[in-house]
């Protein structure tokens, strides 16, 4: 089932120093020894020259200029797309039904009515395509206010970059209910000047209309305004206008990953490590 994909800087904002030791060079994995190699692919052949750690990461895009920041929420903000890929599942066993194996691929390229339609007549559900329709909103919406974490770091970045004086907007084409519902119990939602649905402005993520409406709002320049995505679509799209792009690593996109390396100005594992492209010391 195809899952739903979401003020001006302050004047009181300065550059803070660096610290000298906070920018490491990426390791040879070829060369670490006892396999203690970074994980996934090795960065250095992607362009990766550097690594910033935990809370030297703010202070890191502040000397790149960064002036502000566009986030996206599922998948990147958001541990949540493991849920998507299995709420067909979840919803027949509060039904009480068991899911057949390979139910989620048969699911995936569906749309949300044919998906509908194939709970209904294969799982032979007592219930309207309508009311199968809700149930899966309700599933989600209990998932989304009770249980969805952060991605590791997620939480302590954004506060970290809302501390420095950098403003940020959300930018989604989620279901604006239910990310709301996350942040605000994860407390975090009002770090953000505000949350900018596709749906809204006729638009979508294949083009970069969106993320200039968020950096308008921000009272920024694209070159000025970092994109926070976890998709090649959305990482492609946003450096089509210019913006500067940091690709959040997560499992769903892991058959783009080597694109998404070769795209991307910058690379979270998860918002505790960034990987940076270019020379160190730039």
């Amino acid at each position: 089932m195809a899952g739903t994909e979401g003020k001006g800087p302050s004047n009181s904002t300065e550059k803070k120093a660096f610290p000298e030791n906070s920018r490491q060079p990426v390791p040879n994995a070829s060369k670490a020894p006892g396999n203690q190699a970074e994980p996934l692919l090795p960065f250095a052949s992607f362009g990766y020259s550097g690594k910033v750690e935990g809370g030297n990461i703010p202070a890191f895009f502040l000397k790149e200029g960064i002036q502000a920041a566009i986030f996206d929420i599922d998948g990147t903000l958001l541990d949540s797309m493991p849920f998507w890929d299995n709420l067909g599942a979840i919803y027949l066993e509060k039904c009480g039904k068991k899911p057949k194996n390979g139910l989620r691929d048969i699911l995936f390229p569906m749309t949300i009515a044919e998906s509908v339609h194939y709970l209904k007549t294969v799982y032979h559900l007592p219930f309207s395509e309508d009311e199968i329709r809700d149930g899966l909103s309700e599933t989600a919406l209990d998932f989304y206010q009770d249980e969805v974490p952060l991605k590791k770091g997620a939480g302590n970045f954004v506060r970290a970059f809302s501390k420095a004086g950098l403003p940020m907007a959300l930018c989604t084409i989620g279901e604006a209910s239910l990310e709301t519902a996350a942040l605000k119990r994860l407390g975090i939602l009002d770090l953000f000047q505000g949350m900018f649905l596709c749906e809204d402005y006729g638009t979508t993520k294949r083009e970069p209309d969106i993320y200039r409406i968020c950096a308008r709002s921000l009272s920024a320049s694209p070159a000025h305004t970092l994109v926070v995505e976890d998709t090649l679509q959305a990482v492609s799209s946003a450096k089509k206008g210019g913006f500067p792009t940091a690709a959040v690593e997560d499992a769903a996109s892991s058959e783009k990953r080597k694109q998404i390396f070769e795209m991307a100005d910058y690379y979270f594992t998860d918002f505790t490590a960034l990987y940076i492209k270019g020379k160190p010391g730039r």
